[in-house]
């Protein structure tokens, strides 16, 4: 069942480059628009509530509608953790190719978690390592009985960031911000139902 968009970026920045603007500006522009542009790592995070008295097994698959051919998507450049019980742990990966990942959810009768799926948070500190993934996500109850319902509430959460110009050791980032804004389902509700 379709769930909803989904992009992971890290490391690009806010505005484009002046060349790959549509249409021409000058050696000033080019200079501010750099200066107020920052970077970015955004993550896609799912809270699922289970509505049933009895467990909830969910497949959650992440399908790369972008950049599938360089086989971005994977697990040396993503992360994808769980938190049920407020640590995050490492979302068992059931199966994945470079146009598509899926994650096994367990959680218990009436619990609610968070699946964290984000570009590796390690690849702000290489400036040279850029990930843009776009694609949508689909879920799948891992049980054959009827009457499966649950809530699910997407989101994307991004930091933004500048480094710091004077290349400084104690403080390598400046003009950090964050943003947070959920996404609409396909469906158009939170409440699946299988």
């Amino acid at each position: 069942m379709l769930v909803s968009t989904y992009e992971l970026l890290i490391n690009k920045k806010q505005f484009p480059k002046a060349k790959d603007l549509p249409f021409p500006i000058d050696n000033d522009q080019e200079v501010i628009l750099d200066d107020l542009s920052r970077e970015v790592i955004q993550g896609y995070f799912l809270t699922i509530s289970n509505l049933m008295n009895e467990e909830l097994m969910l497949n959650v698959s992440f399908n790369v509608l972008s950049d599938s051919t360089e086989n971005l998507f994977n697990r040396d450049n993503v992360a994808a953790l769980i938190d049920v019980d407020g640590k995050n742990k490492k979302a068992p990966l059931i199966s994945a190719s470079p146009e598509k990942s899926n994650y096994l959810v367990v959680l218990k009768a009436k619990d609610t978690g968070l699946l964290i799926v984000q570009p590796n948070p390690s690849f702000i500190f290489d400036s040279k390592k850029e990930i843009e993934l776009r694609g949508n996500v689909d879920v799948f109850a891992m049980s054959d009985k009827k009457d499966i319902s649950f809530l699910l509430t997407p989101e994307h959460r991004a930091t933004f960031y500048k480094r710091n110009a004077n290349g400084g050791t104690e403080n390598p980032f400046v003009q950090l911000d964050q943003i947070a804004y959920t996404l609409p389902t396909a469906n158009g509700g939170s409440l699946f139902k299988f």
